[in-house]
């Protein structure tokens, strides 16, 4: 694309774009919602002859086809940045998210537009087909889905699993956010994110705290449960994540042991041993017959990073924590196969599975990135589905959320490792 198209494309973009700023700024939603459903959906009619004009370039030029996903992207961000600001605007949101989500139909053909009908309406059709739209859908849902309140969340396990994202801050990069945001909308979402977090740690503290008095003895009042998980569930997975889960060491203590022989032994062949029976160090599993710790050292044995590099540094590490976590989680979004976790979940449990990742990111706290994207894709995957048929699901974002917050919050947790 040379210059002067470029300019030119980004010059019709911008002009649909004041359009819609200026259009949902004096007209009311209905109004915008049916002005935006004539110009993208039907593609004729629209009162503004110049502004269909304008799109009708956009449509045509080979430029515009190939942007035409992030363009149509920030039109609809746009409209939902202004109706979420504004309280008594922000049903018209879900009007909208419906809009776009009714069937779009090929023109008849005998209208005179109908070949720039058609193009748009493919251009608009895989748009909604696209990860855009998806996130876009998920959005719409953390703004209309505010309750944090969990007896109120474990009532409406018929609701679709998106509708949780909310409970989980350490999603909401990869799940929320696209290049189609508004920087309003990016601010929101940051400050929602540090809210939901913070919120989060001072109820696990007040829980801890609660617990650990009750342990000396004092008469205090109880503090309720803030996770999903049941109040047993809850206890075992603290004991697992801010303990001694093997008996000997906290998985603190066990991340600085390993960090420790990879300073003083660089070759990786050395890292791979004992990255294998770190991993393997898990309580009930017998780390040389069970067929989850042969399958393990038979994939770390196939990393090319591990067979061919003279000697261990920060970027070898990284790599094999990153390859680790998507093979035992979820590797690409376009292949969403998760057997490898499922099959741990069911070996293992999911506490002792989250606390195997939570090793992993311990050692390399730059993997944590990649661990929480690979969880994003397992949201993404299931996001439609109801909260009761991915229990499983919910149990590991949940455990993700508690050992996340015990070991990178704000506040220190190691305190109650003797709970």
């Amino acid at each position: 694309m040379n210059t002067m198209n470029l300019w030119m494309q980004q010059n019709d973009q911008q002009v649909i774009y004041d359009h819609l700023l200026g259009c949902v700024q004096t007209e009311t939603p209905q109004q915008v919602i049916e002005r935006f459903r004539t110009l993208f959906l039907m593609g004729y009619n629209y009162p503004d002859r110049e502004i269909q004009l304008v799109l009708d370039q956009i449509v045509a030029s080979p430029q515009g086809q190939q942007t035409f996903k992030l363009f149509f992207n920030r039109c609809c961000h746009i409209l939902i940045n202004r109706w979420q600001s504004r309280p008594f605007l922000q049903a018209a949101v879900q009007d909208f998210l419906a809009m776009l989500s009714t069937p779009i139909m090929v023109p008849a053909p005998g209208l005179s537009r109908a070949d720039a009908v058609r193009r748009l309406r493919q251009l608009v059709k895989s748009y909604i087909q696209s990860e855009y739209f998806q996130k876009l859908r998920r959005l719409i849902e953390f703004y209309c889905e505010d309750t944090l309140d969990v007896r109120e969340v474990r009532r409406h396990t018929e609701r679709p699993l998106v509708t949780l994202i909310r409970r989980y801050p350490y999603l909401y990069d990869h799940c929320l956010l696209s290049q189609g945001n508004t920087p309003e909308e990016k601010e929101y979402i940051r400050k929602s994110q540090q809210e939901t977090q913070g919120l989060f740690e001072r109820d696990i503290s007040k829980y801890l705290t609660t617990e650990f008095r009750r342990s000396q003895g004092s008469l205090v009042q109880l503090q309720p449960n803030p996770t999903l998980l049941t109040e047993q569930e809850l206890k075992t997975a603290l004991r697992h994540y801010v303990g001694k889960p093997n008996g000997k060491n906290t998985f603190r203590q066990q991340a600085l042991a390993l960090q420790s022989r990879v300073i003083t032994s660089n070759a990786p062949q050395n890292f791979q041993q004992d990255f294998h029976q770190y991993l393997t160090d898990i309580p009930g599993l017998d780390q040389r017959n069970s067929r989850f710790g042969q399958r393990l050292q038979q994939y770390l044995t196939t990393l090319p990073s591990l067979q061919q590099a003279p000697a261990m540094n920060e970027f070898l590490l990284v790599r094999t924590c990153c390859q680790a976590l998507n093979y035992l989680v979820v590797e690409h979004p376009d292949r969403p196969n998760h057997a490898v976790f499922m099959d741990l979940l069911n070996t293992i449990g999911t506490t002792a599975t989250v606390g195997l990742l939570l090793k992993i990111i311990l050692i390399c706290k730059k993997a944590r990135t990649h661990l929480e994207q690979r969880l994003a894709i397992l949201f993404n995957h299931y996001q439609s589905f109801q909260r009761q048929q991915v229990d499983w699901l919910i149990n590991c974002l949940e455990h993700t959320n508690l050992a996340l917050t015990l070991h990178f919050g704000t506040r220190d947790f190691s305190l109650f490792s003797s709970i």
